[in-house]
């Protein structure tokens, strides 16, 4: 039923969203540590004991109108176009209207939103056929939709169901053979997925709080679990249910994870986020716990039957849903409080790393949504000289062995996050792989100085990884095949560029220099 409003609401109409036909690009080029690989299908987002949601019908026919914050100011804006203007900010463009700035806002974050000052504050009403849903205020609708962030976020999760029939689910740009990589971490087969889930949903609730610093309760999840209908917002209070004792009873565990009979349940955080991510009752790997369907039980408890254009059970647009920020921010909450009881920092560099991996993995999903959108503006690349820039990267650049063109630039989206060319420095580029893990090799490290037979990077490419006594971790798989990848299996690159690379790391894989 209708909400009673509130006196002085301004209003703004939404028009209804816009269809596109999407270009779609191939995925081509051998990989380096790892190929295109298979996962399994979710159709519509992980649902809990509650039960399955079903996609809501965006752009139903009826009047409808978006209530927010308070004032006297009425305004209309329609959705769907990028943007007005100078204000498009790409995929990884500069916050700031009309402006562009060369930092990497994966890593550096973005600048504060000009609408920041005068945004209103609390959640946005959206009412239609006489029910009222929540949002987030037309300025971040508007932010997310200039940046294709509701379709990114939906192929984000479709990538991952690309395997054992899922077909990417039901994405709309045939994401499965587009030009991301499709992680071999597929949704709610493994402990990597978990912790993906994670760090994806943290890169978004801290980016949309760089953008509107002064409004950063938009996107604050609930401090605990909403176990009554005083801890919820008004609009909802009336149509409160009592939560079942099963969800009650995962949900106490979540909120007090931090307590050594509940951390113990969970060897790491990937096995935590898959606890909490996926339908209840669902093996985990390595361990006895089964999924608890904590986020499937909040995302269909806040939905609205006949008003779904903005609606949690709409995985299109579901990011627009002031609810999905209270439920997520919650998920994220009981995450840092498991690091934190776990004695893991956070500014942990690592954590930062696969943060920012998934900026980057959402950008270049955006971009194969949308070609127009840019990535950050970038400095020149410096000139630079040594055995490395010279000798060593142009083998992996090149037209024949083609590794740098799934492992490129960071702001690519890089399949294992390896990067080995393209718009990177050749600094950068060794810094990212001497002493760094790799994902795909067990206990090894990329490049160890002095040491090619214990560096993963030389073993994969040298077609020696089967027998070097790989053992797979929570973190890191084994993926022993030669890469680039040969239909024979043998290695592609000559045995002069494999004797050039091997001295590099004999010699201590010495970094560039600059003149």
């Amino acid at each position: 039923m209708r909400i009673n409003d509130q006196t002085g609401l301004s209003t703004v109409s939404f028009g209804k969203i816009s269809q596109r036909t999407f270009g779609v690009l191939s995925c081509v080029t051998a990989f380096l540590l790892g190929a295109c690989s298979s996962g399994d299908p979710d159709a519509g987002g992980t649902a809990g004991a509650g039960g399955a949601g079903t996609p809501g019908a965006g752009g139903a026919d009826g009047a409808s109108s978006v209530a927010s914050g308070s004032g006297a100011s009425t305004s209309t804006a329609t959705t769907g176009s990028s943007s007005t203007g100078d204000a498009t900010s790409g995929s990884g463009g500069s916050s700031a209207t009309g402006s562009t700035h060369p930092k990497d806002h994966c890593l550096d974050g973005f600048d504060p939103h000009p609408s920041d000052a005068m945004m209103k504050d609390g959640p946005a009403e959206f009412i239609k056929n006489g029910q009222t849903d929540l949002t987030v205020q037309p300025e971040v609708i508007e932010w997310m939709e200039q940046n294709e962030w509701q379709a990114a976020h939906f192929e984000w999760h479709s990538i991952r169901r690309c395997g054992a029939g899922g077909f990417g689910g039901m994405s709309r740009v045939d994401i499965c053979n587009s030009s991301v990589p499709v992680p071999t971490d597929q949704e709610c087969k493994t402990t990597g997925d978990g912790f993906q889930f994670l760090a994806m949903h943290r890169h978004m609730i801290q980016s949309l709080k760089q953008l509107w610093p002064s409004h950063a309760e938009q996107f604050e999840g609930f401090k605990k679990f909403p176990t009554t209908a005083e801890e919820l917002p008004q609009q909802w209070r009336a149509d409160f249910r009592p939560w079942s004792a099963t969800t009650l009873a995962n949900a106490k565990i979540a909120d007090e994870i931090d307590k050594p009979e509940n951390l113990s349940r969970f060897p790491d955080e990937g096995a935590f986020g898959m606890w909490l991510q996926c339908f209840a009752g669902q093996a985990i790997p390595g361990i006895s716990e089964k999924a608890s369907g904590l986020h499937g039980d909040l995302h269909f408890k806040w939905v609205r039957s006949n008003n779904t254009d903005h609606g949690l059970g709409n995985q299109f647009t579901n990011i627009d849903n002031y609810m999905f920020w209270k439920l997520h921010g919650w998920i994220d909450n009981v995450w840092e409080k498991y690091r934190i009881a776990k004695g893991m920092s956070p500014t942990d560099p690592a954590l930062k790393e696969a943060v920012a991996a998934q900026c980057y993995e959402m950008d270049a999903i955006a971009r194969v949504i949308n070609p127009e959108l840019n990535p950050d503006p970038v400095d020149p690349l410096p000139t630079e000289s040594g055995v490395f820039h010279t000798t060593v990267r142009p083998i992996f650049e090149s037209a024949i062995h083609k590794c740098s063109g799934c492992h490129a630039a960071p702001s690519t989206g890089p399949q294992a996050g390896l990067s080995l060319g393209g718009d990177i420095s050749s600094t950068d580029i060794v810094a990212g792989l001497v002493n760094k893990a790799s994902k795909g090799g067990g206990q090894f490290k990329l490049v160890v100085p002095g040491n090619p037979d214990q560096s993963w990077l030389y073993l994969k490419v040298a077609g020696t990884a089967a027998n070097a006594g790989c053992r797979p971790s929570a973190t890191a798989s084994c993926n022993t095949g030669v890469m680039p990848q040969a239909a024979d299996g043998r290695p592609t690159l000559a045995s002069a560029e494999l004797a050039a690379l091997r001295q590099w790391i004999q010699d201590g894989a010495p970094a560039p220099t600059k003149p």
